[in-house]
């Protein structure tokens, strides 16, 4: 069994001591599920220039669908200047450019009959009207069994209200375990544990499965009410670019196509600390790490 998953947000390049890696949240997300056999396509815009022509031509050597793919003539492809700081990203990311400026009706005009399993979007690409637009028309006019909501906080890329919004309208929250209280004060104006954190973002969304991810020390999953501690995986670390993202693929996959949450996150664990252990958010997997998520 395979899926179809649909990703909504950026494609953008991160620029890495000088060297560039094409990345964004929902891109490293689209590829990594292709990895793993998944029919994978992605919404999102590039700017008409060098860099979105390398973007583009990437995302089909990583197996993405880029039919939605819209193209901007007047704002650039996205940019990130990544600083890393004993393998730890921090990020400045610029502003205006193509991915703030997705539009409903050159996606609605493209998308066909078929059905997606999983759609997947996080906050960022909600810091724009247009984009966050478009992101509330895709919701409200098509319906995903699962949509996966990957909370991934950037400076300057969220508010109450994104993360609000975003929350009232996912099956699956992901979050790591610095984002549980700063997500807390804002829904809850108190910081929780994270077992109660679980516990009433659940109750109060109506959300399926909550995931708080731990990096090394593994992560714990919420649902039907049950909160799952699921070990983490030893490794050398050479930068964490991407490793949630490969987490998040991973787990989808195995969640989608009937693995439980624990047996999902176990999984999960070993890919995002694969990834974790080579450079760049998208690298090579050797087919025994496929085959961790396949079983084929």
């Amino acid at each position: 069994m395979s899926i179809r998953s649909l990703a909504y947000g950026e494609i953008l390049w991160d620029i890495i001591e000088g060297e560039p890696f094409l990345g964004g949240a929902p891109f490293n997300f689209a590829s990594h599920l292709a990895r793993f056999g998944a029919t994978s396509a992605i919404i999102s815009r590039l700017g008409h220039d060098d860099l979105g022509r390398k973007a583009a031509a990437r995302a089909v050597h990583h197996g993405v669908d880029t039919r939605y793919i819209q193209q901007d003539a007047a704002l650039p492809t996205g940019t990130v200047e990544v600083i890393l700081q004993h393998g730890q990203p921090d990020y400045i990311i610029f502003e205006n450019v193509a991915y703030d400026n997705i539009r409903y009706p050159e996606f609605a005009e493209k998308v066909n009959a078929a059905s997606f399993d999983v759609f997947y979007f996080g906050s960022l690409i909600q810091r724009n009207v247009v984009s966050a637009q478009t992101l509330k028309n895709i919701l409200t006019h098509h319906r995903f069994p699962h949509i996966f909501y990957d909370v991934n906080l950037r400076k300057g890329g969220y508010s109450k209200n994104i993360i609000g919004d975003s929350l009232a309208s996912c099956t699956i929250l992901k979050l790591n375990i610095d984002e549980v209280p700063v997500v807390s004060d804002l829904i809850f104006d108190r910081s929780h544990d994270t077992k109660t954190f679980a516990e009433q973002i659940c109750e109060k969304f109506a959300i399926a499965v909550v995931i708080i991810t731990a990096a090394d020390k593994g992560c714990f999953v919420f649902h039907q009410g049950v909160l799952h501690a699921v070990e983490g995986v030893q490794i050398e670390l050479c930068d964490a670019i991407g490793a949630g993202d490969a987490f998040s693929a991973a787990f989808v996959y195995s969640y989608v196509t009937g693995k439980n949450v624990a047996e999902a996150a176990r999984i999960a664990n070993q890919i995002g600390a694969f990834v974790a252990s080579r450079k760049g958010p998208i690298p090579d997997y050797p087919d025994e790490i496929i085959r961790l998520v396949t079983g084929a």
